[in-house]
């Protein structure tokens, strides 16, 4: 049980440090400069090296175990943020270097969100408890992070200023290294290394492509994110300002992150007792185009709120039921690769949902946009339907059979 409390800490430390990082660097570009092309080429850089390392880590991960990559992730990410306070303070930090130490921070989170979920099944399995249990209670514990992480962001940039914020960033990754490092013990299954780096990595996509179930649910779910991230960054916003209140876009916020917490948090306590497919068509379709039509509708902000919370208790059955399924179908030693895979499918399409909302909202107007939004997010989420591949998820699977190992030099 120690070793999965202490992934759980880590887990809500590092997202909500990641979270905190997000919003300290474009302050600290604005504060200093005052330039919005500047701070998009600076966020535009953590982006790029976030979407780069989801693609790449997998085989690395895979190599040379997950608490090892989890721990140097960690360990990186603390020296590349707090290098930026460092330099601001000090010598001065130039665009180009804080670009480039941006990028970095990038480049560490993917391989260590996605060491810390490998950790997950053996954590499980010592403390003796349920996939569904350990995948909800993570999710929720990671939604937790996030959402503290932001309003306490906002609330020390006022009182330290971002470069302390950031220095506050260093600190979390470092208190997760310790965690993971110091408290998880798990036995991992070894990993056959019959390839070299690029033949690992070409594995992954093989395998992904190869299971029908596993290549629906990331697909599916990769334009579900496209049109969250149209819905938050774009069309949120737009209909805040349309009643003139930020504190109506707080609140929307608030209420589903909440939601979705709670939602996590019942999966796991429940979630193994219930039918996979039934639940995630379910909870999909509550989930998404609601939240677009209740904005269309107009309510008073009470029942607005009211609908908000109900779209984000179905939310939060949604990933922990879909990371229960990856860690029963893809072999263990491919669970980095492929989630890899599934997290830069996500990441290069949530800037196309929101670019295509912003067209959109200029084009057509809110009302507009929003009705279509929804009636693309409602055909999206009749795919569990509508599709019998996935009734799979309710089903024994048994991965085909894994040759034996031949060592060979890393490529």
């Amino acid at each position: 049980m120690r070793s999965l409390v202490a992934l759980f800490c880590a887990l809500g430390v590092s997202h909500a440090g990641s979270v905190m990082t997000l919003l300290a660097i474009p302050w600290l570009v604005l504060q200093s400069t005052g330039s919005g092309l500047q701070t998009g080429v600076v966020t535009a850089t953590e982006t790029v090296g976030l979407l780069v390392s989801s693609v790449l880590s997998g085989p690395v991960i895979d190599r040379f175990g997950a608490r090892s990559m989890s721990v140097a992730a960690d360990f990186a990410a603390m020296f590349a943020v707090g290098a930026i306070p460092l330099a601001y303070n000090t010598v001065g930090l130039s665009l180009p270097v804080l670009a480039v130490l941006a990028g970095l921070a990038g480049l560490t989170r993917a391989p260590g969100d996605t060491a810390k979920r490998v950790l997950l099944p053996g954590a499980v399995r010592v403390a003796r408890t349920s996939l569904e249990r350990g995948s909800g209670i993570a999710d929720s514990v990671i939604r937790s992070g996030r959402m503290l992480g932001a309003p306490l962001a906002g609330a020390l940039i006022t009182m330290i200023g971002a470069p302390g914020v950031l220095l506050l960033d260093a600190v979390t990754f470092l208190v997760a290294a310790v965690l993971v490092g110091g408290l998880v013990t798990v036995r991992m299954d070894p990993a056959p290394i019959s390839k070299g780096y690029f033949g690992r990595l070409a594995e992954g996509f093989r395998y992904v492509r190869s299971d029908r179930l596993i290549l629906a649910m990331i697909s599916t779910v990769t334009v579900m994110n496209a049109l969250d991230a149209g819905m938050s960054t774009v069309l949120q916003p737009a209909y805040a300002a349309s009643l003139h209140s930020s504190v109506l876009l707080g609140e929307l916020m608030g209420v589903f992150g909440l939601g979705a917490a709670a939602g996590s948090m019942i999966y796991g306590w429940c979630g193994s007792q219930w039918c996979r497919w039934y639940t995630f068509a379910v909870c999909a379709l509550l989930a998404g185009a609601p939240r677009f039509l209740l904005m269309w509708l107009g309510p008073s902000v009470p029942v607005l709120l009211a609908g908000f919370f109900v779209c984000g208790l179905a939310a939060g059955s949604l990933n922990p039921l879909l990371l229960t399924v990856e860690f029963d179908r893809v072999p263990a030693h491919l669970r980095a690769r492929v989630m890899g895979a599934s997290e830069a499918g996500v990441l290069a399409m949530m800037p196309a949902g929101a670019f295509f909302a912003g067209v959109l909202l200029d084009e057509l107007g809110l009302t507009a946009t929003l009705v279509l939004f929804a009636a693309v997010y409602f055909l999206t989420t009749l795919c569990p339907v509508a599709f019998r591949v996935w009734r799979q998820m309710d089903q024994p699977f048994q991965a085909p059979a894994t040759p034996a190992p031949v060592p060979v030099s890393v490529g």
